[in-house]
């Protein structure tokens, strides 16, 4: 049926993107002998990766990219493919140029519906519905998020989608706090549990570096 076809079209999605992942992985170290591989090609494929693990979102700042701040408007309205305009999306905040992708996200293309729009929580769900086509991350759990940190990673290692700049005012910094409010959630149910003492996080330091 329609929802078993669905699923067979994310989950192929997801592991194209992950091979994509470890081939741009791959490439990056052969140019730097001195990176080391912080997860295994197979750990990547079976998603047991931090996905954002090895990655330097300041890279592209100090190389003088991604230096443009957008509003949700004028990202829509320049970065929409329409009349000569690249095709611009935001994950998480970050804007990428996928404009050379432009048979997968120009207008009519697979995800024509992406261009222009924060596709956060379009990213995390598997989902194209234009309700789904918003920066909140509210109410997604771990696993969903790990999904739209992959698609980050994806975009960020992709050597023809550069980052050119952030989105103005972004609900994404919802996702780092949604990780405090759950550090300090698992801290309380451990205080209750255990008494007053030293408390060791549920979830690893590494997620908010």
């Amino acid at each position: 049926g329609f929802l078993q076809r669905k699923a067979i079209n994310v989950f192929l999605m997801g592991f194209f993107r992950d091979l994509a992942r470890v081939k741009a992985r791959n490439r990056r170290m052969q140019d730097n002998p001195n990176a080391v591989a912080v997860s295994s090609s197979w750990e990547i494929l079976l998603k047991r990766d931090d996905p954002l693990e090895g990655l330097d979102f300041t890279e592209d700042e100090k190389n003088g990219s991604g230096t443009e701040t957008f509003t949700l408007q004028e990202l829509e309205e320049f970065g929409n493919g329409e009349d000569g305009n690249p095709i611009y999306i935001s994950v998480f905040g970050r804007v990428y140029d996928v404009t050379a992708g432009e048979k997968y996200y120009g207008y009519g293309a697979s995800y024509g519906m992406f261009a222009g729009k924060d596709v956060t929580r379009a990213l995390c769900l598997g989902c194209k519905r234009p309700e789904c086509l918003v920066r909140s991350t509210e109410g997604l759990n771990d696993k969903q998020l790990g999904e739209g940190k992959r698609w980050l990673s994806f975009f960020q290692l992709h050597d023809k989608y550069p980052f050119v700049g952030y989105l103005e005012g972004v609900d994404s910094e919802a996702w780092l706090d949604s990780l405090v409010e759950k550090t300090l959630s698992d801290a309380e149910k451990l205080k209750q549990s255990m008494g007053e003492g030293e408390y060791v996080p549920e979830m690893p330091l590494t997620e908010f570096n």
